[in-house]
């Protein structure tokens, strides 16, 4: 037994082993917390994390106190951990391609799995993959190769699976598997080559490091996937705030009195009412950025509809700037802003669309001649969840073009919302 208070190779060996350790603990603990790990995964990290403890301490058990532990059984004690080591670095390989995500071929990857365990505890019968002498020194026999090309096959899985399953505009997130895959052959080949059994081995490092990258990888991906399900639902709650119940009604029964004083100009009205739906339900599917000049596109046809409802108010576009893109749904909402709580009670009530290019900034500014309100309170009303059509304008213009979102506005007198985007 080694006397760690004397030996510094001892101390430097115990203090790589609580290094280790302390990593597998990290990542089960984070696991175990971690509210982004479906289930599958983090029992599949649960068995990696037992596995590769496993084995990382087993040749260190073995050589110290294998020989009281096993007595004149040594050889069979030996030779079962050998198979079950070779068997159980097979199945951390079949783990990792499951939590990379990748589900083609399991029946072939479980085939390649029995195999190889076949051929390992062979070695309880005949020599064919390895075999100890009774001194317990190790010998590789003829198929000593198969569980290597077990191993390989598993890893070149991983790697074509990372590459296929996120190639396109994921393909960076395929390199973290890739890597993981490399630095496993690299200790594989660095066991082989220096031809020793060290109580910890290349390969036992690689992949306790494996595990920690894996989990890592894996959270990243999750809360992507997470922030993803936010914004398609904060894409359903802009739909819903902007296609309101009482817009839809007026707009029928504007459009059935029309049907009755000027059909031509009715008919007309469908078209753009049947235009507006559309568009907006689109927005649905629409994750990226669009030309602004899309945008202005479907707010002329909101617009056009409400002019029709009130003759009173108008609707102007000054557009000198229209070769960028913005997210969808930004202008459109702020109009009807505009139009339902500012201008449509006044006589004469307008509200201008103004797109102008400002040094390096693209400029968006929307006037109204409207009521008017008390910004300050607007603000204090929105972090009590109201005013939710804005607040999405507003976080989506700062998170997906870091540009700016400002209002101004005098009671009585009108409101002035002014975006800026980086060119």
């Amino acid at each position: 037994m080694f006397n760690f208070m004397e030996d510094p190779n001892a101390q430097t060996l115990m203090a790589l082993y609580i290094s280790l350790l302390m990593q597998l603990v990290g990542v089960a603990l984070a696991v175990l917390v971690d509210p982004y790990i479906k289930r599958e995964n983090r029992i599949r990290i649960y068995t990696i994390v037992v596995i590769v403890t496993y084995l990382l301490f087993e040749p260190y058990v073995t050589e110290t106190y294998g020989p009281a532990l096993f007595g004149s059984h040594g050889v069979l004690w030996y030779t079962f951990h050998s198979s079950f080591s070779y068997i159980m670095r097979t199945v951390v390989l079949y783990l990792f391609i499951g939590l990379s995500g990748n589900t083609w071929g399991k029946n072939i990857l479980r085939a390649i799995l029995v195999i190889n365990a076949f051929f390992c505890c062979s070695a309880f019968f005949v020599p064919w993959v390895f075999v100890f002498n009774e001194n317990y020194g190790w010998h590789r026999g003829p198929l000593g190769f198969i569980p290597f090309v077990a191993s390989f096959i598993l890893v070149l899985w991983l790697v074509v699976g990372s590459v296929i399953r996120f190639r396109g505009i994921k393909r960076r997130e395929s390199s973290i598997p890739v890597i993981i895959s490399i630095f496993v052959v690299g200790a594989v080949l660095g066991d082989v080559e220096m031809g020793f059994s060290p109580m910890v081995s290349f390969l036992n490092v690689a992949m306790t490091g494996s595990t920690v990258f894996f989990y890592i990888w894996m959270h990243l991906q999750f809360v992507r996937e997470h922030e993803k399900a936010i914004r398609a639902e904060q894409r359903i709650k802009i739909m819903m705030s902007q296609i309101q119940p009482h817009f839809l009604f007026n707009a029928l029964s504007t459009i059935q009195a029309l049907t009755e004083t000027d059909p031509e100009r009715a008919s007309k009205v469908i078209e753009e009412f049947a235009t507006y739906l559309r568009q907006n339900i689109s927005s649905l599917n629409q994750d990226s950025m669009i030309p602004v000049s899309k945008e202005i596109e479907h707010t002329k046809t909101y617009s056009d509809i409400e002019e029709v409802r009130f003759p009173s108010i108008k609707i102007e576009y000054d557009i000198e700037d229209d070769e960028f893109l913005i997210p969808p749904l930004t202008i459109q909402p702020m109009v009807e802003n505009a139009i339902r709580h500012g201008v449509r009670g006044k006589k004469h009530g307008w509200v201008c669309v103004n797109i102008y290019r400002e040094g390096d900034m693209h400029v968006i500014s929307i006037r109204d001649n409207g009521k008017g309100f008390d910004v300050n309170q607007m603000i204090e009303d929105t972090k009590n969840g109201d005013h939710i059509g804005i607040k999405n304008v507003r976080d989506r213009i700062k998170e997906m073009t870091g540009g700016t979102f400002s209002i101004e506005s005098v009671i009585g007198e009108g409101t002035s919302i002014t975006i800026r985007i980086p060119a």
